[in-house]
């Protein structure tokens, strides 16, 4: 049997398996999340936290058990927990992103998203809501800022994909403000999670993974502090944050260093 041939069947038998990986995830969480979605109706306190702790552990889940075949590696998985609340910024190269957001340890995180996967995800949609995650969509402008600097009050950290979608070529895009500019008027710290290798794993468009190390590299946090005295604060913070993606990114790394 021809290298090729050889390589071809064993990247079907690795579908094959991530996707009953996800299956089997999805199959347990979601009676989970519908349960819980209903007790929020009934507005039990706690209700959001816990289903925000539950989403994270789904996707540890998950990478736990595609990890044969799409094993990951996190430097500092502790950065966000020793630092929240925080905003969690990261780079956006495939749909496997929201899922690797469960290899690093801060379970309290509430996703800031467009409509989308509301709409696309639906089965997952009383979930998402369950978490109180924002559609940026859903909410007046002052509306929207208001909930996310509540969120941050309340202890928990924001995360946030400042390209405003998914990567189509890998390389990466500029950022828009918002998770600067909420950072900057919350006066907390911005912590970047720069994703390796997830375009090449499962790029926009592709219907099959192609197995492969990702490796994710938490950056140390960044204050706002140091900015204050700049005309435009969250600019600064922006450009900053985006040379460390740009210098961190390139070149891949095949293991990450401190």
């Amino acid at each position: 049997m021809s290298t090729r041939v050889l390589w071809k069947n064993n990247k079907i038998a690795a579908n094959a398996a991530i996707f009953i990986a996800f299956f089997v995830c999805a199959l347990v969480m979601l009676p989970c999340s519908y349960v819980l979605a209903l007790l929020f109706r009934l507005r039990t306190p706690g209700m959001q936290r816990t289903m925000r702790k539950l989403i994270w552990l789904y996707g540890r889940t998950t990478l736990f058990l595609i990890s044969p075949w799409v094993p990951v590696s996190i430097s500092r998985p502790d950065t966000a927990q020793r630092n929240r609340p925080c905003i969690i910024v990261s780079n956006h190269q495939s749909f496997l992103d929201i899922y690797l957001l469960g290899a690093q340890r801060c379970a309290d995180i509430c996703l800031i998203s467009k409509a989308w996967p509301y709409k696309i995800l639906f089965f997952f949609a009383p979930a998402m809501r369950c978490a109180g995650y924002i559609n940026t969509e859903a909410l007046p402008l002052e509306a929207l800022e208001s909930l996310c600097l509540q969120r941050l009050r309340e202890g928990t950290s924001l995360v946030l994909f400042p390209e405003g979608r998914r990567s189509r070529t890998g390389a990466l895009a500029p950022f828009r403000s918002g998770a600067f500019l909420l950072a900057v008027r919350a006066g907390v710290p911005v912590c970047p999670l720069v994703i390796h290798n997830s375009f090449s794993v499962f790029a926009p468009g592709e219907t099959l993974f192609t197995p492969g190390e990702i490796v994710i590299s938490s950056l140390e946090p960044v204050e706002t502090g140091p900015f204050a005295a700049e005309a435009l604060p969250h600019r600064a913070l922006l450009k900053y944050v985006h040379r460390l993606f740009r210098e961190r990114l390139h070149p891949v790394p095949h293991k990450d260093t401190p």
